[in-house]
């Protein structure tokens, strides 16, 4: 009888100190208000978002401007090309006839 009334009290022992699921949702909800209601994991998060926009923003700008500069490189060599070979005239019909395309 002994033995049973051991049993009993180990196993009601287990049981309270197994994690149940309304224990898991308050352990849960307490680690994201602690989280969320810190300043510091708030300036991370800003410094971690400012950083990727700005890689993200800066690969589109630069390539952007690349392909502009590029562009208008190809304009003045074909432009200095013209002017080289037929002077004013040929730069002048050259930008009559709507550019090098």
């Amino acid at each position: 009888m002994q033995e049973i009334k051991n049993l009993q009290e180990q196993l009601a022992k287990q049981r309270s100190e197994v994690l149940t699921t309304d224990m898991l949702s308050r352990s849960i909800t307490s680690g994201i208000l602690t989280a969320v209601s810190d300043p510091a994991m708030w300036h991370s998060a800003m410094i971690a978002m400012q950083t990727r926009a700005k890689v993200e923003a800066g690969g589109w700008l630069l390539g952007s401007l690349k392909a502009v500069v590029s562009r208008l490189a190809w304009i003045l060599v074909i432009g200095m090309a013209a002017y080289w070979f037929g002077g004013w005239a040929a730069l002048a019909a050259l930008f009559k006839s709507g550019g090098p395309r």
